[in-house]
């Protein structure tokens, strides 16, 4: 029999009274936990006030920073100048005339690079600069198989028999003519060769088509050793210096995987091959007239390359971005992007997307008074030009003096003292000698921008709104948190931090003590926050602009003084916010002090409750085992007077 089943032999259910009375003992569990609770809802209180406490700090430290007043506006008349401006750059309007924009310079490797292609020999290994893919192409109506296994006689012999009549075809000069007596049509939709592509043929309706550019060329899937050089197979490994970055390759390495290494490389080149001009070629990563030094270190890769200077390679120079500002110049700058380095303006940094105008010198034929430009000049009869040079300008022409142009053709012209002389072509200048070094002709339509720079009072009216608006913030959850409230019954109820001196005396009070006071050792107008528009209606300790007015021309005429009225060190209105609130969200700080105290409190009470359930349980324990044995006792009793009763009858 199971004595622990409540009244099995007493029939007295006093499990339910082991309950009751457990439950009764527990009432001073359910105190703590209240209290609990209480402690729970301030710790959160004081939580939430500590964050925002710590975003009021937040923006004090950016309102303490003396650079933050100095902040810039930039705006630009020009979509094809965009600029930045440094804290503290000089305000004002800077006037751009962009005449040429700057480009890289380009170190180019001779043409034809590549041998001519082997006629006989495999298409696959032929030294096509092009590929050759297998398929079929079409040639007059005629679908021909092209296998790149076949030599390119043995294709080109294979064409001829499919169209027949008096089509034929000539290989010369790395270079494959068709002839026919008829127009000749080449390709069909259907094709999947691209033989016709690599041999550089394209329509162009007459009887005679030849290739425009020669077969032959490099392999850039191979390694230099494999490779179709004109001058040879190269070296299988060594190394080479580009702007003296060393590169090395091994027998392994493909010409893409040395290009590749090139460009991932810190000689700052982009390095690839031109299969259209078999060449290969170096371009700078970074604009301007700057040169690029290649040196073989062993091997041969430059020199079979064909890009160093003693194989017939050759530099093409860079071009500086030429410009003036504010009718200073022109000047010159290696990047796209002006800054002090060549404008002298501290802090501004103008890109440039266009210009016009510049068109570089490179001849003067001093017996047709003509000059000749290195690219179209892009010039009308009649504009006005000056001359600019970093070398001696032509003989016969000045520095200072404004010409016209007389157009001769799209990359020369002559030049004449007045537009008049230019539009009718006479009375020439009469030019004496060639220019040494560059020279370069400006127009008086270069590119134009203003750059406007401007303190930026709106970023800074901003910041200063949001330091007002935190310090509300903190003012206004410190009086919900702290207020106390009666209903219609008159049932008084305390906000969670009411009674705490800390947040509703101290804190509060040194808030409002450091927003409205003086500053000390301001001699301006501008001494405390009424001063720009802010004050205090006196019946709460939250500020408001009552004057916006006044804000506004503090900000644009006395910036100066606003800036020390929240930098000013150690009584500056921001500087002393952030010191105040730095040590008193400190980890030795009165509210880290308050915040530990309370959780050891939660954690004091939950461990009261535990003792206290364990004395609980353990009077529960034994109110059970007395039970239990007044059951026991209770079944003997029973099954005794059960045996008595059966004797008696």
């Amino acid at each position: 029999m199971d004595l622990n089943v409540s009244g099995l032999a007493s029939g007295f259910d006093w499990k339910s009274m082991v309950d009751q009375l457990t439950n009764v003992e527990r009432a001073p569990q359910r105190r703590m936990r209240t209290e609990q609770a209480g402690v729970r809802a301030k710790n959160a209180a004081f939580t939430r006030l500590k964050t925002e406490l710590t975003s009021l700090k937040t923006v004090s430290e950016q309102l303490k920073d003396t650079a933050f007043f100095d902040t810039r506006k930039v705006t630009s008349s020009e979509t094809h100048a965009t600029a930045t401006a440094d804290s503290g750059t000089s305000s004002g309007e800077y006037n751009f005339e962009i005449f040429q924009l700057a480009t890289s310079a380009k170190q180019l490797g001779a043409s034809d690079v590549g041998a001519a292609v082997n006629t006989s020999s495999a298409m696959s290994s032929g030294g096509f600069s092009i590929a050759v893919t297998g398929g079929t192409v079409t040639v007059q109506g005629k679908q021909v198989t092209v296998s790149t296994d076949d030599s390119l006689t043995t294709t080109l012999a294979a064409i001829k028999t499919a169209v027949g009549g008096s089509f034929d075809y000539s290989v010369s000069g790395d270079k494959v003519t068709l002839t026919d007596s008829s127009e000749i049509v080449l390709g069909s939709a259907t094709d999947t060769s691209n033989f016709l592509q690599a041999l550089r043929l394209n329509a162009n309706g007459t009887t005679s088509i030849s290739s425009s550019g020669k077969l032959g060329g490099i392999d850039i899937s191979v390694t230099p050793a494999n490779a179709n050089f004109t001058d040879g197979a190269g070296a299988a490994s060594g190394s080479f210096k580009i702007n003296g970055t060393t590169i090395s390759w091994d027998s392994s390495a493909t010409i893409t995987d040395i290009l590749d290494k090139i460009n991932s490389s810190e000689a700052s080149v982009y390095a690839n091959y031109d299969p259209v001009n078999d060449r290969f070629l170096l371009t700078n990563k970074t604009t301007g007239d700057v040169g690029i030094t290649l040196e073989d270190v062993t091997g041969d890769f430059l020199a079979k390359t064909q890009l160093l200077n003693a194989n017939s390679g050759a530099l093409s120079r860079g071009k500086n971005l030429l410009y003036k500002v504010n009718d200073a110049g022109p000047l010159e700058s290696k990047s796209n992007t002006i800054d002090s380095n060549s404008s002298g303006i501290q802090g501004l940094a103008v890109t440039a997307t266009k210009g016009n105008g510049a068109s570089k010198i490179s001849s003067v034929d001093t017996s047709g008074e003509t000059v000749t430009t290195e690219s179209s000049h892009g010039y009308s009869t009649g504009e006005a030009v000056t001359v600019y040079s970093p070398g001696t300008i032509p003989g016969g022409l000045s520095s200072n003096t404004t010409y016209y142009v007389r157009v001769l053709s799209s990359s020369s012209y002559s030049l004449h003292t007045t537009k008049a002389n230019a539009e009718s072509g006479t009375n020439a200048v009469d030019l004496t000698s060639a220019q040494t070094g560059d020279v370069y002709m400006m127009s008086s339509s270069p590119k134009i921008a203003t750059v406007s720079v401007q303190s930026d009072t709106e970023t800074i009216k901003n910041k200063i709104a949001g330091f007002i608006s935190q310090i509300n913030k903190v003012q206004s959850l410190i009086k919900t948190q702290t207020a106390s409230s009666t209903d219609a019954d008159g049932k008084v109820t305390l906000g969670v931090l009411a009674g705490e001196s800390l947040v509703s005396m101290t804190i509060s009070g040194d808030i409002r003590t450091k927003a409205i006071e003086s500053v000390d050792g301001l001699s301006g107008t501008i001494t405390r926050l009424e001063s720009i528009g802010y004050t205090s209606s006196g019946y709460s300790n939250e500020l408001s602009l009552s004057d916006s007015s006044t804000l506004e021309t503090a900000l644009s005429e006395n910036l100066g003084q606003v800036k020390s009225l929240f930098t000013t060190t150690t009584d500056g209105l921001a500087n002393s916010m952030y010191t105040y609130l730095d040590t008193l969200l400190d980890d030795d700080g009165s509210l880290e002090t308050t915040q530990n105290n309370l959780t050891n409190q939660i954690s004091s009470i939950d461990q009261q409750i535990a003792d206290h359930e364990r004395r609980v349980q353990m009077n529960r324990d034994t109110l059970i085992r007395s039970f239990v044995n007044m059951e026991q006792a209770q079944s003997k009793i029973n099954n005794d007077m059960s045996f008595l009763m059966s004797r008696f009858k």
